[in-house]
């Protein structure tokens, strides 16, 4: 018997892509990735930020609550020092900080871990930025002979210093002005070394450390104002 002849119709004939079509196909996605990807880059960038900032004001909000339910003094120590790994490795600067407790005339006990800001974000250690940390204190050996900060760094304790909050029972702050370490293990010391910090001054920034040298405010940020007489936190982002 024969076979019927059977004819193809011209749209099945047509179906798949010609390779013109899908080099342009694959074009119009690489632009529109490469159009994208600064866009994805801030974003990602900025949730970092957002993230560390509001990372240091929990951890502000544990060191007033702390102080309050142990009614002793707590401090905040903000950890200044060099990272070999940093996009400034030279440079001095605040990359993790930690809750203390602080009883006069005895050492300094860790109330919390050591809190390490993510690689490529700092607390900015310029005055005009963060006058809250304008004044640090070299970090000084326990009765032990041992410190109680230790970079992961590799950097040596006693190369590093601190800036400080001290909150109080009644869940106000003082502002640790002084860089004689000396004057802080006494009660007499003490109560001339801290002081309460003028409200318009008393705040301190976050950054990317790649805007360490900036001398302009960088697009992103993340600012602290703290009242010294409550020990609430007030956040400015831009």
């Amino acid at each position: 018997m024969t076979r019927p002849f059977c004819f193809q119709s011209t749209s099945n004939r047509q179906r798949a892509f010609t390779l013109v079509e899908m080099l342009t196909v694959v074009g119009i996605i690489a632009l529109l990735v490469a159009l994208m990807t600064p866009a994805l880059v801030d974003v990602i960038r900025a949730t970092r930020l957002n993230s560390a900032g509001d990372g240091l004001q929990n951890r502000l909000s544990l060191a007033q609550q702390s102080a309050v339910s142990r009614s002793t003094e707590v401090e905040m120590r903000f950890y200044k020092y060099t990272d070999a790994d940093s996009s400034n490795p030279s440079a001095e600067l605040f990359y993790a900080y930690q809750v203390v407790e602080t009883p006069n005339g005895t050492d300094a006990k860790a109330l919390s871990e050591v809190y390490y800001l993510d690689s490529g974000i700092i607390i900015s250690d310029k005055e005009e930025w963060s006058p809250l940390l304008a004044t640090t204190i070299k970090q000084q050996a326990d009765s032990n002979n041992n410190y109680l900060f230790e970079p992961s760094s590799g950097v040596g304790g006693s190369n590093v210093e601190y800036a400080a909050l001290r909150f109080y029972p009644d869940g106000s702050c003082k502002l640790l002005n002084t860089d004689n370490a000396a004057a802080i293990t006494t009660l007499t010391g003490a109560a001339f070394a801290y002081t309460i910090p003028p409200l318009p001054v008393s705040f301190l920034t976050v950054i990317e450390d790649r805007h360490s040298l900036a001398n302009t405010l960088p697009d992103n940020y993340y600012c602290m104002q703290i009242d010294a007489y409550t020990g609430k936190v007030r956040v400015y982002r831009p």
